[in-house]
Formats: C-alpha cells, structure tokens, sequence
C-alpha cells in the first residue's frame, strides 16, 4: 500500500501567535484556504515552508520545513534547549511581537466571550507593562523533572506534549538562585536513591526550598522549610509546596492596582476565594477590609497566618478557613458577614462552579485574576450574565514573558 503524500505548503506567511503558543497562519488559497494553521516555533512575519502532520475540517498543524524569509521580530533565544523544551514557545520573538499577539488574543477572547464588538474590545481592553520588569531570571520557583541512571541525576523539563525529560543546566526564565541551587539539589537526589519525579523549588531571602517527589515513595524536603520572597514592599512566607506568583515585579503591580480599586469600592467586609498563603489579601487589608479567605491547600495556613501577625493585625482581620470551593461551589465555613467585595484568583482550569454563589452573594465589586485568557473571560461571561454585573475594567500583565501566557485583571461592579 503506497504512502500517503506528503502535502507541503510553500510561502506561507504567519500572522500571529495563539493562546496555546503555536504561531497561526491561514493560507489564501489552496485546499487549506481559510482554515488555521498551527505553526509551533515559527514566529510572527515568518515567512515559511511547512508539512502538514494533522488536518480537521477547519484547522490544520504543521512542521516548519524551511523558514524561507525569517521575522524581523525574530531574535535569537539565549536558551539552548528552547525549541525541545517547549516551555518557552515565544522566545524567538521580540518583546513587541509578544504584546502584540498577547493583546490580540485577549481582546479576542472579549468578543467570543462578553459578546463585545472588536471597536469596543480595542477601546476597553489593555495590556499593562511593567517598568523594570525583567523578562529573563525572573521565576522564583521552578517544577523540574528528574530522573537517576548510572549514579548521576538529570533534572529538566519535559518536552511538549510529551513525557521525554530534556535536561537542562540552568533555566533562562528561573532566578539565579534556582539555577545554582541544581547541582546541590542533584546530589541530594542522588544520595537518596530516587529514580524518578518532580522537584519543586522556590528561591528566598533565606536560600532554596525544594521538595522532591518520587514515581515511587514518599517525598522528601530539601533546604529551608520556609523562605520569605520580596513583592514589591511586601514578602510573602512561602514553601516549595504552596503556590507563588511567578513573576514578583508584575505581581506587586498588580496587587497595588488591586489596593486601588478596593480603596475605590469603599472598605467592609470582603471574601477572598483561592487565597494561597496570602499574596493578593494585603491588597485588602490595606484598604480597610476585614477579609474571609478560603484556599484548598492546607499548607498555605501557616504562611498567611504569619504575613497577617507580622503586619500587626488582629486575627479577626483575616480569618483563613480550608474549603475545596471547586468541589462545594461555595465558601465554608460561611463568611462572617455579607461581602461588599469579593477577590478570586481561580487555577487555570477556572472555577464555574463557583461563579454563582459569587453572582448571588450580591457584593458591590468583585475583582478577578485569572491566569488563564479562556477560562477567565469564561467565568467574567457567567459573572456578568443577566446584566446584574457590568464588566468596568480589563487587561492583561505581561506575567510569563516568552510563553503563551498572561495573568488577567477584571473588576465588575453591580448594576
């Protein structure tokens, strides 16, 4: 039976980067013409050769070929295993290509999703840049991968799509202190005898806490239980276990704009979904509020408990309870009284469940981030359904440079 043929694609121009970190072109003509071509590792103006690998009715994927006439946007990646790792698939664009696509895709994702005509996408929705912020060594903590053969232990990342390990000597994208900790962690490993797992690592004031956690056996700790990491005039106390913002510059910017529109809101009592250890709730204390948060991990306690005693404040001020809010689709315990402002940062996978206890808790402002363009503008969608809540500001942080990612900031306020 002969091979199926090959079919190629010559000239092809790419327009853009999608959500998901493919590059996007759509042929003018041709049998592909009109339907979307997901291009990974091409870089938009790319001019390009490409073999389709997959076809559906109405999108096709590809390997590049050649890149016939490259990108003026297109720059050399500083990191030697960009194109395998797959963990930073915008590397090879400029600073600008990135913004560019990244505002496209969210106010995009304003018209499919709050029903908004593109005019009123341009003019209401924003990407915010941070002055300073770096693009490079900018994570704190970092998930690798490892794996011991003949005694020596390789820790790295696994490649896109797929369960292959690419080791790695240091991370473009990870803190200084996260790169020079990995031989030290690799030893640590190997001492223990683990085959395979993740390591978490988180850099601080006090060192690099890590946790290994094997295929097979119990996980192990690895320096410092606790360490403190600087956002902005604050620091947050934080474990290899718990969750921290990736990016502290962008984060502290985003937590002052969150300050300000609680200022804005009046002060009471606020509610706090999908807390963590505390990173967002200062923005609330700050302006006033008695704060109900609730968070799935239990570990995160101890660090929102010492960031709320160290600023001095009285344990009534934030009470933090754990609650699995996706699996109830409520808080429980019960908040002490009715919000006149609710703070959610949902995970990725949004948090639906959740949104109509949020609609009916009838609070004056609710606040939203979102690290997650799709599901955010998802879970807006269902806020805002029935005309109760009006959608009043919408932009996106550049959180995750060199990614397809970005961290979205929504504020509603009551009709």
């Amino acid at each position: 039976m002969a091979a199926p043929e090959r079919q190629v694609l010559s000239g092809l121009e790419v327009q853009r980067w999608a959500h998901g970190g493919d590059a996007v072109a759509v042929p003018s003509e041709g049998p592909l013409a009109g339907a979307i071509v997901f291009v990974p590792g091409a870089v938009p103006g790319d001019r390009v050769t490409v073999e389709i690998v997959k076809r559906k009715k109405r999108w096709a994927r590809a390997r590049v070929v050649t890149i016939d006439t490259p990108s003026p946007e297109r720059v050399d990646p500083p990191c030697p295993v960009q194109a395998r790792c797959g963990g930073c698939p915008w590397m090879a664009g400029s600073a600008a290509a990135q913004s560019s696509s990244r505002l496209a895709i969210l106010r995009g994702e304003a018209v499919k999703r709050l029903g908004w005509t593109e005019a009123e996408a341009a003019a209401r929705v924003s990407l915010m840049e941070v002055e300073g912020a770096p693009r490079f060594g900018y994570r704190p903590r970092a998930k690798l991968g490892f794996r011991l053969e003949g005694g020596r232990v390789s820790l790295g990342f696994r490649g896109k799509a797929s369960h292959q390990l690419v080791p790695i000597s240091r991370c473009a994208i990870a803190a200084q202190a996260v790169n020079d900790a990995l031989p030290r962690v690799a030893e640590a490993i190997a001492a223990a005898g683990a085959r395979r797992g993740d390591v978490t690592l988180v850099a601080g004031a006090e060192g690099v806490a890590g946790w290994v956690q094997p295929e097979a056996g119990a996980g192990f700790s690895i320096g410092p239980e606790r360490v403190t990491v600087d956002f902005g005039e604050r620091t947050l106390v934080a474990t290899a276990r718990t969750f921290l913002q990736a990016n502290p510059p962008v984060a502290a910017a985003m937590i002052a704009t969150i300050a300000r529109w609680a200022r804005e809101a009046g002060g009471g009592h606020a509610v706090e979904l999908f807390a963590g250890s505390g990173a967002l709730t200062p923005a609330l204390w700050d302006a006033g509020y008695d704060v109900d948060s609730y968070e799935l991990d239990g570990a995160a306690r101890a660090g929102y408990e010492a960031l709320r005693d160290g600023l001095g404040l009285a344990p009534e001020r934030g009470r933090w309870s754990r609650a699995d809010l996706l699996d109830l689709g409520i808080p429980s315990p019960p908040p002490r009284r009715p919000p006149t402002l609710i703070l959610l940062d949902p995970p990725r996978a949004g948090a639906s469940e959740l949104m109509p206890w949020v609609r009916e808790a009838g609070a004056a402002t609710i606040v939203m981030m979102s690290c997650d363009v799709a599901t955010g503008l998802r879970d807006l969608a269902l806020l805002a359904e029935g005309g109760a809540y009006r959608v009043d500001a919408l932009t996106g942080w550049d959180m995750f440079p060199h990614t397809g990612h970005q961290e979205v900031l929504a504020r509603l306020t009551r009709v």
